[in-house]
């Protein structure tokens, strides 16, 4: 993608369009699924958004991304006219196809590369089997049955004629069993919820560009490492020297420490439940790192960790959002902190979730940066960009810390191809927007969705959601697991009550609502 394209203001209008028209057809969808039957003016409301979908697409010739919308819409008009029946299994599909959409619009300027047949024949074969139901039906037959005209779908439906059959009731469901339950969502493996991916996978940019380097990569750019240093430049409105590129943040972390310690004399202070592997990069550098306890809330003890720092104090770190409880500080309570620790004390803060806080600059500390020499931050290309396999951090300091690790550090650290895909996901902005308005959207549903269900919900401002249910941690893990879910247990946190869940795409955090609904309601 070049830069042309991904400046395009009308391009970047109909992706933040888009979004918000997909964001209203996921509130009438969840309508729909609550109802006992299809109401008609949801189903006319969401059949009006697609069209309008379809023809801003058209418009900017993204055909795809037209043709999806089209094919959607044409289903929709069948089920508002009474030509098909409405099922819970046409009901999956379609938002299923609606997340497919999501992710069409996320890569917009690269749609054309994928292959939407595999999105549109589920709907084709549930239309096929909605049109054999209401032939079939007796109970349900009017004396003036409907003739269904063929649509713009390919499905072999010339010239029959069908019947209205009632929809299904969707009111409230008893429990039912978790093979029952995966048949009913079609969950063939195991739904994974516990990592924080990305729901919408990885930017399309990013995986053509592996893959032409990939087939070059007996020759590479020994400049890529300062390009992707101005593209990360330019979008921090910072300047180059203040950052260092490294194959994840952990690696700037540690390569930190190593400079800035005493081995033996200093220690390194936190707090408990974070994060295992700061404890290990410490141990590392021949210090010991200090956890102090957490607030009742989960928040970082900031008043301790100044109170408990001294002059052998080499670094205090501080995760934000937190992990692993998604707890967000706000920025301007560290910038105080960072006024009363020792001098030569670094703030180390981790911001590899903070896109998915909301605002963002009321948490990150990129505005403190100039003025807290101490401070560094760190951040990833891991869940915002969809890039956890490739391994890619960057961290933000002032210009003469950042020299004296460029110094200390091996020459040619980090792969072309990581850096090669980090420029990509740099000049794929749909992509980045798109991520974080589907977390955004889909968190505040997961969480009220725990709420109602009796959950104990801690507030979160990344990409899951820590929580504890009327039952046993262990023992709801192992019933979601049975119902195709895998979440996320805090073991290795010392937390063997408490449970995350990674936010998922529209289906997957329904899925997951009904299944856990299921589970209590036995």
């Amino acid at each position: 993608m070049t830069e042309d394209t991904t400046n395009d203001p009308t391009l970047q209008l109909f992706v933040e369009q888009s979004l918000e028209k997909l964001d209203q057809i996921e509130t009438e969808l969840i309508k729909l699924e609550k109802t006992n039957s299809p109401a008609g003016s949801s189903v006319a409301h969401i059949y009006a958004i697609t069209l309008s979908l379809k023809e801003s697409a058209a418009l900017l010739e993204l055909s795809n991304i037209s043709l999806i919308a089209s094919k959607i819409g044409s289903v929709l008009d069948r089920i508002f006219k009474n030509e098909i029946p409405f099922t819970t299994e046409l009901l999956n599909i379609i938002i299923d196809i609606f997340d497919k959409l999501n992710e069409l619009v996320s890569n917009a300027t690269l749609s054309s590369d994928y292959d939407v047949r595999f999105i549109t024949i589920p709907l084709e074969e549930a239309v096929k089997t909605a049109i054999a139901t209401a032939s079939g039906s007796t109970t349900a037959t009017t004396k003036n049955p409907t003739p269904v005209a063929k649509e713009a779908l390919d499905v072999e439906a010339d010239e029959i004629e069908t019947s209205y059959v009632a929809p299904p009731s969707h009111a409230k469901s008893t429990h039912i069993s978790a093979g029952d339950f995966r048949k009913k969502f079609g969950i063939k493996k195991e739904i994974d919820l516990s990592t924080h991916a990305n729901p919408l996978g990885v930017s399309k940019a990013v995986s053509n560009t592996i893959v032409s380097m990939a087939n070059n990569c007996c020759a590479f750019d020994n400049d890529m490492s300062d390009n992707l240093k101005f593209g990360l430049a330019k979008r921090h409105d910072l300047s180059e020297d203040q950052i260092i590129v490294a194959n994840g943040a952990v690696e700037i972390l540690d390569l930190t420490l190593r400079l800035s310690i005493t081995p033996g004399i200093d220690h390194v202070l936190s707090y408990e439940f974070g994060l295992p592997e700061y404890s290990r990069v410490a141990a590392l550098c021949g210090v010991e790192l200090l956890r102090l306890p957490r607030s009742r809330n989960f928040s970082p003890p900031l008043d301790q960790l100044v109170n408990t720092a001294n002059e052998n104090t080499a670094a205090v770190i501080i995760t934000n959002p937190d992990m692993p409880s998604g707890y967000g500080l706000p920025a301007e309570e560290l910038a105080t902190m960072a006024t009363l620790l020792p001098k030569r004390t670094l703030l180390i803060i981790d911001e590899r979730a903070v896109e998915f806080a909301w605002p963002e600059d009321d948490y990150s500390m990129l505005q403190f940066l100039d003025k807290i020499p101490n401070l560094v931050i760190l951040r990833s290309f891991s869940w915002s960009f969809g890039m956890q396999g490739v391994r890619l951090g960057y961290a933000l300091m002032n210009a003469k810390r950042a020299q004296h690790l460029e110094d200390s550090r091996l020459p040619q650290p980090i792969s072309p191809l990581n850096l090669g895909a980090g420029i990509a996901a740099l000049n794929h902005n749909e992509f980045y927007y798109s991520t974080i308005a589907l977390i955004i959207r889909g968190r505040e549903r997961i969480q009220n969705g725990l709420k109602e269900l009796g959950c104990s919900v801690y507030h979160s401002q990344s990409n899951f959601v820590m929580f504890s249910g009327p039952i046993p941690a262990k023992s709801l893990h192992d019933k979601m697991l049975d119902h195709g879910f895998k979440l996320k247990l805090l073991d290795e946190f010392g937390l063997n009550d408490l449970l995350t869940v990674s936010i998922g795409n529209n289906s997957r955090n329904r899925m997951f609502l009904a299944a856990m609904q299921n589970i209590l309601s036995e």
